[in-house]
């Protein structure tokens, strides 16, 4: 029976996507698992894999299109279904052959218009032309089939080097939405490419005066849908949440010398631990003993979640994305760090997928290495509470009766006043400060 296509529930508070493109056109074959679209949210790009093996029989829904979450957005007839429905022919007439030079689907027939207007690419050409900025309409296709293969990028952008500027896609869009020639734009770092921050600064350098109030702003271009999603939100949660922020010094002494002596005793292609890492570590530990922190809320029911899924803010040049470590409370310092790592890289490339992003019951933010000190972040709905680290930094303290030079770190604990009251909020800032203070104790957390 015909399977229907749906945009997955991404959370309890993401009620639209924006369709980015499919990556098969009707009457391909799909194959259960493989990814047949992409959507854009306020996280990321997210290829969505196919419900089903079939055909793919029709889309409901354009590229650039913005759609609810469990709407019909396509169906995939089984094979079986594709070959019953069709109509009988002892000899096939003129139209069903193929002519010379015409490309074919993989079992020889003529590709439908609709696959003829979109360019024949492989995921991994795509996804390649949509890092390099690259329109696939003009490469020169290699693979069977007159299908545009990843070698065939490579070799294109390869030959657009010498007379062409490197630009990130997000930079060539905004540029292109302005009129803004590329050319024109000298990227931060000699060599580097330019990216979305370049083409803001080309721009807000051609508008010369500020406007006044009530105006325009001169040469402005118009938010992202991706952008425009993560305003929505966090105005919503802004308005509709009670946030309260508690900021905590520590002493991360100890912590900054357990750090220094695991990573002396590795060796150099082994993986080496972050200070985020150790405090993903501390947090999700202190999760388990304080589960109002670890819950999600609408405002009318507190819902303690079993397990400890933490968030972490990535900046990509796309805006905020927040991968999301899964079971982070049972897993060692070795496995977070691997697992941190992969997700962050992934997160700057646009891989991720919906899972990659879906389910955090907590989040951590950290601005350290920008050289914040402390800051009050943002609760991201449905969660109850976030946790934004500054950075570590040599600093007077008094220590066992002395003034001396310590390392400091602030923590920043903001959460929903409706589902957790100071007190008990405080306790998990106090735990998690504990721990970093004396981090041989998160051994009685394990």
């Amino acid at each position: 029976m015909p399977v229907d296509v749906l945009v997955p529930p991404l959370s309890q508070i993401m009620d639209t996507v924006v369709l980015v493109e499919w990556l098969k056109a009707p009457g391909e074959k799909v194959l259960k698992g493989e990814p047949l679209y992409v959507i854009e949210t306020d996280k990321a790009n997210l290829e969505v894999e196919a419900p089903a093996s079939g055909i793919l029989q029709e889309v409901l829904a354009q590229p650039g299109s913005e759609v609810a979450v469990k709407t019909k957005i396509g169906v995939i007839l089984s094979p079986e279904e594709t070959l019953s429905a069709a109509p009988p022919s002892e000899v096939p007439g003129p139209s069903s052959q193929p002519v010379p030079g015409q490309l074919t689907g993989p079992a020889g027939e003529p590709l439908p218009p609709e696959r003829l207007q979109r360019p024949f690419a492989s995921p991994r050409a795509r996804r390649l032309a949509q890092q390099e900025g690259v329109d696939l309409a003009q490469i020169h296709p290699t693979g069977p089939q007159g299908m545009i293969v990843e070698r065939d990028v490579r070799a294109y952008v390869e030959a657009q080097k010498a007379g062409h500027p490197k630009a990130t896609p997000v930079a060539r869009r905004l540029a292109e939405a302005a009129g803004l020639d590329l050319g024109t734009i000298a990227p931060a770092h000699p060599g580097a490419r330019i990216t979305r921050a370049d083409v803001e600064a080309a721009l807000a350098q051609a508008a010369g005066a500020e406007p006044g109030p009530g105006e325009a702003l001169p040469g402005g271009v118009p938010l992202s849908s991706v952008r425009r999603t993560i305003a929505r939100r966090l105005l919503e949660s802004w308005r509709n949440a009670p946030q309260v922020t508690l900021i905590r010094e520590v002493d991360a002494t100890a912590l900054v010398e357990v750090r220094d002596r695991i990573l002396g005793g590795l060796p150099p292609e082994e993986i080496r631990p972050s200070y985020t890492d150790f405090l993903l570590s501390i947090v999700a530990r202190c999760l388990r003993q304080h589960p109002q922190l670890n819950a999600w809320t609408d405002g009318e029911r507190l819902d303690l979640r079993d397990e400890v899924w933490i968030g972490m803010a990535v900046d990509t040049e796309r805006g905020l994305v927040v991968p999301v470590i899964r079971d982070a409370d049972r897993k060692g310092l070795r496995q977070l760090a691997a697992e941190r790592q992969e997700l962050v890289r992934r997160a700057l490339e646009g891989t991720l997928n919906v899972e990659d992003v879906s389910g955090a019951t907590f989040t951590i933010t950290n601005l350290g290495p920008l050289g914040i000190d402390a800051f009050t972040p943002i609760v991201s709905p449905p969660q109850v509470a976030i946790l934004g680290l500054g950075r570590i930094r040599p600093g007077p303290a008094v220590y066992r009766g002395q003034l001396c030079i310590r390392h400091l770190l602030s923590l920043g604990l903001t959460f929903d006043h409706r589902a957790v009251d100071g007190a008990p909020a405080a306790r998990f800032l106090a735990d998690v400060a504990q721990l970093i203070e004396e981090p041989h104790r998160v051994w009685l957390y394990a």
